[in-house]
């Protein structure tokens, strides 16, 4: 019995590594773009929230500029953290 459940052990590792393999590689070749597009929306819209600040634009909505910035940059590093799981 204890064979039986360390051969289908085996199995089920041998199938994890050869369906990650590829994922990992797909999103290792996608990451400097997701980089650019993720993190050049943060600092945009960071920019952008920053300058009509400045200027005390009316009716502005700062705090949800300021949430999609704080959000396209944790998206970046939450994508870099998957990137890191998943290669192990």
């Amino acid at each position: 019995m204890n064979r039986r459940r360390q051969f289908w052990l085996e199995i089920v590792r041998w199938v994890w590594w050869l369906t990650r393999l590829p994922v990992v590689t797909l999103l290792v070749i996608l990451e400097p773009v997701v980089s650019l597009v993720f993190d050049g929306l943060a600092l945009l819209t960071l920019l952008v929230t920053l300058f009509y600040s400045m200027i005390r634009m009316p009716h502005f909505p700062t705090w949800t500029m300021l949430a999609f910035s704080v959000g396209f940059g944790l998206a970046a590093r939450l994508y870099r953290g998957l990137i890191l799981i998943l290669a192990r």
